[in-house]
C-alpha cells in the first residue's frame, strides 16, 4: 500500500512540476471582439524528463454563467468554451538569464461575444517521462469591452 501511494505521490509531484501559466494578456485586460491577442503561455523547466506535446486555448463568456462581473464557479476543465487556437506547444528559452520557458500565440478574439467577464483557457498535454500522459487547464479571467476601436 505505501508503495503505491508513493508512486502516486511521485507522479502527482512530476505532473505539477510541469504546469503553466498565462503570462499574458494580464488577469482582467480588457480585450475586444475582432482584436488580435497574444496569448503568452509560460512555464518551468522540468527536471523529471517531461515532453510538451500541445494546446488548445479559448475563450468562454461568463455572462449570464456566473454571479455579475465575475466568472466566478464557471468549470473549464470539460469545456474551454471558443477555440482560438488547437495545435504543437513547443516552448523555447525565454533569454536574458531566465531559465523560463515560452511561447506566444496570436488569437482573434470572437466578434460575438458580449461586453463583460470572460474565461481565457489554456489546456496543455504533455507526457512525463515519455510514458505518463497528463492534461491541465488553467484559466485567466478577462473582460470583454463593447468599444470595436481599440
Amino acid at each position: 500500500m505505501f508503495k503505491n501511494t508513493f508512486v502516486l505521490a511521485a507522479l502527482a509531484a512530476c505532473a505539477s512540476a510541469q504546469n503553466v501559466i498565462i503570462a499574458s494578456p494580464p488577469a482582467l485586460a480588457t480585450l475586444f471582439p475582432g482584436q488580435s491577442v497574444v496569448v503568452d503561455v509560460d512555464r518551468v523547466p522540468s527536471l523529471t524528463g517531461s515532453q510538451d506535446v500541445a494546446v488548445a486555448i479559448g475563450i468562454q463568456s461568463c455572462v449570464g454563467l456566473a454571479p455579475a462581473g465575475t466568472c466566478d464557479g464557471v468549470d473549464t476543465t470539460g469545456n474551454i468554451g471558443t477555440p482560438l487556437f488547437s495545435g504543437p506547444y513547443t516552448p523555447q528559452p525565454v533569454g536574458n538569464g531566465h531559465s523560463d520557458l515560452f511561447q506566444n500565440f496570436t488569437v482573434t478574439i470572437p466578434e460575438f461575444l458580449p461586453a463583460g467577464p470572460a474565461v481565457l483557457s489554456v489546456a496543455h498535454f504533455g507526457l512525463v517521462i515519455g510514458v505518463e500522459p497528463f492534461l491541465e487547464v488553467v484559466n485567466q479571467t478577462v473582460i470583454i469591452g463593447n468599444d470595436a476601436a481599440f
